[in-house]
């Protein structure tokens, strides 16, 4: 995998708040609390709060790198009152400064990983289609597949080949031959990667070999749902 630049994680994420932004501006109030599926127990004015915190909390020295649970649920406590308009007076000014720091090499790829991740939350919540280009589609996948083969690794499990099947993303997991195979779309590994699926709807991928190893492994973020999760 090529290492993103700080070119790229700084127009990535930039592009994310733009999109995200015009998106959200207009949202009624039923809207802004409709339940957002890929991120349980939290709606859509909790995610774009998230959003808004990042930056805040990080150029103030309260975080560094990933937010622990217990940070983005003060980060979201914090803001239950404030309306979409005030969340994202919050976030614009933020925004150009961050993507500063990481074309000098301060601020990680998951800055932007995490705001197209989440902008796709809102999106599927909302019943809107994806907005992602296929670069930041692929920046995406590249980096959460990366994070995939350090868990199996860590976790004693052998490497796993990873191919779309609708463009040329294809990855292996891990270090050394792969001992098994797994086939979806891009998208669908974004999603999946990134801990948006379930694990019946992981197994239910095309695989060679037995995917129970991989299946409590797929994501970064633990362990998969139990129930399945779309994106609309």
């Amino acid at each position: 995998m090529t290492k993103p630049t700080g070119d790229d994680i700084a127009r990535h994420y930039q592009a994310a708040h733009e999109r995200l932004a015009e998106f959200v501006r207009d949202l009624s109030k039923d809207e802004a609390d409709k339940p957002v599926p890929g991120t349980p127990g939290w709606t859509v004015h909790d995610v774009l709060a998230h959003l808004a915190a990042i930056p805040t909390d990080a150029l103030a020295g309260r975080i560094a790198g990933v937010p622990t649970d217990d940070q983005t649920a003060t980060q979201v406590a914090e803001r239950k009152d404030r309306d979409i308009a005030e969340l994202l007076a919050e976030w614009a000014p933020n925004v150009p400064t961050m993507c500063d720091g990481a074309r000098a090499d301060l601020v990680p790829p998951n800055l932007a990983v995490d705001a197209l991740t989440h902008e796709q939350d809102i999106r599927g919540a909302l019943g809107a289609p994806p907005a992602l280009t296929a670069e930041e589609l692929r920046f995406c996948t590249s980096l959460y597949a990366f994070g995939c083969g350090r868990g199996l690794k860590h976790a004693g499990i052998p490497p796993l080949a990873i191919e779309a099947t609708d463009t040329d993303f294809a990855f292996v997991a891990g270090i050394g031959e792969p001992q098994a195979k797994v086939r979806a779309s891009e998208f669908e590994f974004f999603r999946a990667l990134a801990g948006r699926r379930s694990r019946a709807q992981v197994a239910a991928y095309d695989w060679d070999g037995d995917p129970a190893p991989y299946v409590d492994r797929f994501s970064i973020f633990g362990a998969l749902a139990e129930g399945d999760v779309t994106d609309g």
